[in-house]
């Protein structure tokens, strides 16, 4: 954790400050992120949920000092996503809070839970949850196995996408431009994974 201190804030009771300066442009937190399967995410100690994001339909688990970084509607760094690490927008002092427009995690993930929807066939099963329900052109499929059945026919390439992003982060809906068909696509986080509940073709 060289670099930042952990203290008080709103993750969680906890946030980041710089414990010496930092030039713009620096990387002041490194992720590491950890991907866990169904199985590690259901053995995490409770109040561990918090920290999984959800990117390509995957799970994976922020350690400290990463999952402490507030929120600001100002952020002192950004999310370098591709490097995975927050950099400093502006010289940071020390004792100065490091932090992140939170916003573009969320839509970091449902970008990258797209990609894996329209491009990664074999990965189907984990994006769409077990309950879902499908209504594609006046008829009804329910559960997943349906669903992906008929998701698997389709050209998933989607266009004109807009999102509604739920209260807490953990809803959307998504509305596109799917062929000639609009569709509707209510998605929700499942056990730490972003998934399909509820679609409308029409």
């Amino acid at each position: 954790m060289e670099g930042v201190r952990i203290g008080d804030g709103a993750l969680g009771g906890r946030g980041v400050y710089a414990a010496r300066d930092f030039a713009a442009g620096e990387v002041v937190v490194a992720y590491r992120l950890r991907e866990l399967d169904a199985a590690g995410y259901a053995a995490l100690p409770p109040g561990e949920h918090l920290f999984v994001h959800s990117y390509w339909g995957r799970r994976y688990l922020y350690p400290a000092p990463a999952r402490y970084v507030n929120h600001a509607d100002d952020p002192s760094c950004y999310q370098d996503f591709e490097r995975g690490c927050d950099v400093a927008l502006r010289p940071l002092r020390a004792g100065e809070a490091v932090t992140i427009d939170a916003t573009q995690e969320t839509d970091r993930e449902l970008a990258t839970f797209l990609e894996a929807y329209a491009r990664s066939p074999e990965r189907l099963p984990e994006l769409v949850d077990a309950g879902a329900v499908a209504w594609r052109h006046g008829v009804a499929l329910r559960g997943r196995d349906a669903v992906v059945a008929a998701l698997l026919r389709d050209d998933r390439a989607l266009h004109d996408v807009a999102w509604l992003i739920g209260t807490g982060r953990w809803e959307a809906l998504c509305s596109a431009r799917c062929g000639e068909h609009h569709l509707s696509m209510l998605l929700r986080v499942v056990a730490g994974n972003w998934q399909v509940v509820y679609q409308h073709t029409a």
